[in-house]
């Protein structure tokens, strides 16, 4: 038997089981299949409203919208920008289940220029897939609860983030968990679409750091001022040695100086110049044990260009972070990370937990929260690129997962309970 599949315990198999005989849940499975056309269609709205990391005010209003619509109550906009509401369980719990999508992309606005579909019905347009198709799924799971009458135990969340890509550093989730969401619910677990291909998930946190590192000098003409000590060299020299750092390959630890810039003319010497750097590892303590090292070598790249001058304190170094995501771990063996398995067999689709991970997920583990970032369903291509496309056969599945996921997590009231994650 495949390994994914006896990785799922009775208690969790029994649920899922138990959940897919209920006929208002195999009702809420048909209509999200059926009702796919009207998915896509939000899904393309959507699209075409531009949202760079920072500017997702009107596809937050638009989706606002759309989530009353669909029967979402006290739905509210926050101060963080992020969107959500709630559908009230019957246990009166004051507990619930997230299920998020992020707003934002990774594009500027005037890269959206219209969508197009070809031929074998792929939609192409900058920002279908990532994360808009989340977006539009979440909404139908949502309609296909409250057509079908499904009320859960727990209560149920349904939100669009901001932030999540880029620069943005998933200051939207951190937000929604840290500022939004504490003084109206206790939330038991967190699910967020994200990611391309049918039955993959993620269950553990890649952390990820980025640096903006500043090397500054007296500078001079390189004829009259020789002597002096290089800002470009310093940088040169820090660029060196954290290209010839030795990384563990597992956990998977990874770096590289990704934008280098300074001088100020062909003919001097250097008085300014910079470099940032982007680590990440799925060991939270390797990475915590990384970045002391890189501002080390931060510093020894100036340390010895004012050695080699005999110049000392010439060339001054300074740093920051200006990405910081933590990195995060949950058993094999944890309810989450069975539930997640047991969603996909039940879907249809054979599940594929994938190492690592860096998605919305990464806020809610390293808060000691239950989540699992589960796939947007389908076949995508040129994510994060103006070539970016999505074919939307078959997608519903990605729908019939977290609907699944999100029933077994929170339970349906007077049918089934809710699965107790801290086994």
């Amino acid at each position: 038997m495949n390994e994914e599949k006896t990785a799922v315990g009775p208690e969790v198999a029994r649920a899922f089981e138990a959940l897919k005989t209920l006929p208002a849940v195999k009702e809420a499975l048909r209509l999200v299949r059926e009702r796919l056309p009207e998915t896509i269609e939000v899904q393309k709205e959507l699209a075409l409203i531009e949202a760079p990391s920072r500017h997702e005010q009107k596809k937050a209003a638009r989706y606002a919208e759309l989530l009353r619509g669909a029967g979402l109550e006290e739905v509210e906009t926050a101060p963080s920008g992020n969107v959500f509401g709630f559908v009230r369980g019957g246990g009166r719990t004051g507990s619930s289940v997230l299920l998020e999508g992020h707003l934002d992309t990774v594009f500027s606005f005037g890269d959206v220029k219209g969508l197009f579909v070809d031929a074998e019905g792929r939609i192409h347009c900058p920002g279908i897939c990532d994360d808009t198709r989340a977006l539009a799924a979440n909404l139908a799971v949502l309609k296909a609860l409250r057509a079908c009458g499904i009320r859960p135990h727990h209560d149920l969340v349904f939100a669009g983030t901001v932030c999540e890509e880029g620069l943005g550093a998933m200051d939207g989730m951190k937000r929604l968990l840290g500022e939004d969401l504490p003084a109206r619910t206790k939330l038991l677990a967190s699910i967020s679409i994200d990611g391309g291909s049918r039955g993959t998930f993620y269950a553990n946190a890649t952390g990820m750091v980025d640096w903006q590192v500043d090397y500054e000098g007296p500078g001079g003409h390189v004829w009259t001022a020789w002597g002096e000590p290089s800002a470009v060299h310093a940088a040169a020299r820090a660029a060196a040695k954290l290209a010839d750092l030795e990384l563990p390959a597992e956990p998977k630890t990874v770096l590289s100086v990704t934008l280098i810039e300074g001088g100020q003319a062909i003919h001097g010497i250097a008085s300014r110049a910079s470099f940032k750097v982007n680590a990440r590892s799925n060991s939270a303590t390797v990475l915590e044990r990384l970045n002391q090292r890189m501002q080390e070598l931060f510093q020894a790249g100036a340390d010895e260009e004012n050695a080699r001058w005999e110049t000392p304190g010439r060339i001054r170094m300074s740093c920051r972070k200006i990405l910081d995501i933590p990195a995060g771990s949950q058993p094999e063996s944890s309810r989450i990370v069975q539930a997640a398995r047991a969603a996909s067999l039940a879907a249809g689709v054979q599940p594929r937990l994938l190492p690592g991970g860096c998605t919305n997920g990464n806020i809610a583990i390293a808060r000691g929260i239950p989540a699992v970032t589960l796939s947007r369903g389908g076949e995508e291509f040129g994510t994060h690129t103006l070539a970016e496309w999505f074919d939307p056969r078959g997608v519903w599945v990605c729908e019939q997962r977290s609907l699944l996921l999100l029933l077994a997590l929170a339970g349906v009231e007077g049918e089934l309970a809710p699965l107790d994650l801290r086994v």
